[in-house]
């Protein structure tokens, strides 16, 4: 059994270093002309290593192979003290500890010998319960031939899925991000405020939603509730500059300048309680989904800026000055998708400046929501 550790000890080895058993050539080096890599093991053995491809070969370093190494002679011995109780097929877990990794290398032994001068023996190596490396062990005389058997994507995603499931909790957090614009609903008087400019009226929020999962793991019944810090731009048409007069907020449509840009722009906190719909899709991952609820939430701070042309001299006027927006925020929200794809809606019922200091109007922001897991 130590023969057969020492080759599993070399194949690790020659996959971590890529150094050639005759000392010569590196096994990338010599890789590009054959697929069989001979290795002469220091006892005088010689070892067959049968790989695909160069890329099988790399991959073992992605591999916990220190952990690996620190295991290997623990395992010799439990493995002789099976055997040397009468086990002919035995399966040895030993897990790596005082290095605080959850490492863990199983190796199930298969042994069948014919006529004495051959033996076989298969070793799985699964290391941090997601990579599963088959090993097959050919010896007759002098010379060992192995095969190595990697796991195919699918295996690996069947896997990670599994574990996904183990691991399962009905409360997460995720962080993710709206990008869209905005636009105005009910403006009745287009004069008190003018149109806003399509792709300058942008709004932008960084939530960080907490996530319920509502009837077991399971059900596609959430609970969708955080923070979500929002900034809205509103970018207006024409020659337009916004001025707080008197405590009212009127726009100012101008004749002697040039004005490239005019906006305000305000930020604010808010609160979400949505219940959602997931559906799975095939393979687990995410499918239709859809959710409608409400938010609650505060003006931060706002501020306008002007960029204009004025006798030949570019200038730029920024006012830091709340314009009598409405302090508290409150409205309807929604979203819908399928997979990676989500798009948001929001309507403020609250109208956009404060009673009789400003022109009435309500916010309609809409985009997309990208996903940050």
């Amino acid at each position: 059994m130590k023969r057969i550790m020492l080759l599993l000890t070399a194949i690790i080895l020659a996959a971590a270093t890529g150094v050639s058993a005759k000392g010569g050539l590196t096994v990338g080096q010599r890789f590009g002309t054959q697929d069989t890599i001979v290795v002469k093991m220091p006892n005088g053995a010689k070892m067959i290593l049968q790989v695909e491809n160069m890329q099988q070969l790399k991959s073992f370093q992605t591999f916990s192979l220190d952990s690996l190494m620190r295991v290997v002679n623990e395992y010799v011995q439990k493995t002789e003290r099976l055997q040397g109780n009468g086990a002919s097929n035995t399966t040895v877990t030993v897990t790596p500890s005082g290095n605080g990794t959850s490492d863990q290398v199983v190796v199930t032994v298969e042994e069948k010998s014919g006529d004495g001068k051959v033996t076989k023996e298969r070793h799985e190596v699964r290391i941090n319960k997601v990579f599963k490396v088959d090993v097959e062990v050919e010896e007759g005389g002098d010379t060992s031939r192995v095969k190595i058997n990697f796991p195919t994507r699918a295996e690996r995603d069947s896997t990670r899925a599994k574990q996904k499931e183990d691991r399962y909790k009905a409360t997460r957090f995720n962080f993710d991000m709206d990008l869209g614009l905005n636009a105005l609903a009910n403006n009745n008087d287009a004069q008190a405020v003018p149109d806003l400019s399509t792709m300058g009226s942008r709004y932008v929020a960084l939530n960080y939603h907490l996530l319920s999962q509502v009837g077991g793991r399971r059900s596609p019944f959430y609970i969708v509730s955080g923070l979500e810090f929002a900034f809205n731009n509103y970018m207006f048409d024409g020659n337009i500059w916004p001025r707080d007069v008197n405590d009212v907020t009127s726009f100012e449509r101008m004749t002697d300048i040039s004005i490239q840009k005019s906006k305000i722009t305000s930020s604010s906190v808010n609160v979400p309680l949505m219940a959602m719909l997931k559906f799975k899709g095939n393979r687990g991952k995410d499918g239709f989904h859809i959710g409608v609820g409400g938010f609650g939430g505060y003006r931060l701070g706002a501020h306008s800026k002007v960029k204009y042309t004025e006798d030949g001299r570019n200038r730029k006027d920024k006012d830091r000055n709340n314009f009598n927006l409405t302090d508290f925020q409150y409205g309807a929200t929604g979203v819908i998708g399928y997979n990676d794809l989500t798009l948001f809606a929001k309507y403020n019922a609250n109208t956009l400046f404060k009673e009789n200091r400003g022109p009435e109007s309500n916010v309609v922001s809409f985009g997309f929501r990208l996903f940050f897991d």
